[in-house]
């Protein structure tokens, strides 16, 4: 999980590479000056991107250690449904944080979805799933990991998005989470490599086959796409339309594991997957456009950098 979210760091020599090459005579004849290069396509001073990028960075990788841990215990199609919650959070989060309007309809399929995600919750793992098993408490994990992401899709809005809206300052930012997941990432492997506790351990190093090497290494590509455009989405949308776009994942995940894995599932999880579709389709249909703070124009302290 740590490698993934710290592959994105590679897009810091890829920027400069391409600056390098196709930039300004500036940039061409800037030597090794990765700062400078980066600080002449940022529309916001480096040290304040720094701050930013450490701060998301980390945030993105506890809410990814639920979602990792959560399919443990899930189906994928349970786990994408239940995920797919954070949207309801979201809106609540926005609310609060992006001045969102309380809208009867809005709050009509919030309500619908969450209810949705409760039957998913209680019963994705058959009849005899209770409250205190395995799967419940992997559901109940995934919703945790909805919690965090919701708040790290309104935090991404909150701060970068108010005053970044061009590819350059968002890739570089990019960039430099991956670079700070590196510490969380030695920090955590040497605390579950040598954790007390049996259900936290994991062994130090990569998969000891090449087929594990060889899925790493999708699983990373996955996710640096995956990373690249939900940051461009949050900051160019909004967080709740990002969120809505997820739910997707939930037929599609329904039919991966129907056709790979041969699971069955209780009519109640189906209809509980079918009301989070619903809920987000409300909250789609309902949201006629983004906030206002989320601008395409070029502003003027660009022009001045670049």
């Amino acid at each position: 999980m740590c490698f993934c979210h710290a592959a994105p760091v590679l897009l810091l020599p890829f920027i400069f590479a391409y600056y390098r090459i196709c930039g300004t005579t500036e940039d061409r004849h800037a030597g090794f000056d990765i700062v400078g290069v980066l600080q002449r396509h940022s529309v916001i001073p480096l040290k304040k991107l720094m701050r930013l990028s450490a701060f998301l960075g980390v945030f993105y990788l506890v809410a990814d250690y639920f979602w990792f841990a959560s399919f443990q215990n899930l189906t994928v199609a349970a786990g994408a449904a239940i995920f797919n919650s954070s949207p309801l959070f979201v809106y609540c989060f926005s609310i609060c944080l992006l001045n969102e309007k309380l809208v009867a309809i809005k709050v009509f399929g919030v309500l619908l979805a969450f209810t949705g995600v409760t039957m998913v919750v209680l019963y994705q793992g058959g009849d005899d799933a209770g409250i205190g098993s395995p799967s419940v408490i992997g559901g109940l994990m995934m919703v945790i990991s909805a919690v965090l992401n919701a708040g790290y899709n309104v935090s991404v809005a909150l701060t970068a998005g108010a005053e970044i809206n061009d590819t350059s300052t968002l890739m570089i930012m990019m960039g430099m989470s991956g670079a700070f997941t590196i510490p969380a990432w030695l920090a955590g492997t040497i605390f579950f490599a040598h954790s007390p506790f049996p259900s936290l351990y994991e062994p130090i190093g990569f998969p000891p086959t090449a087929e594990g090497n060889l899925m790493l290494m999708i699983g990373t590509t996955m996710f640096v796409t995956n990373f690249i455009f939900l940051t461009f989405a949050v900051c160019w949308t909004s967080p709740l339309e990002t969120s809505v776009g997820f739910m997707l994942t939930i037929p599609l995940s329904g039919l991966m594991d129907t056709l790979m894995h041969s699971t069955k599932f209780t009519w109640e999880c189906i209809i509980g997957s079918v009301l989070v579709m619903t809920g987000f389709l409300i909250l789609e249909l309902s949201s006629t456009h983004p906030p206002t703070h989320h601008s395409h124009e070029e502003s003027p302290k660009k022009a001045q950098l670049v």
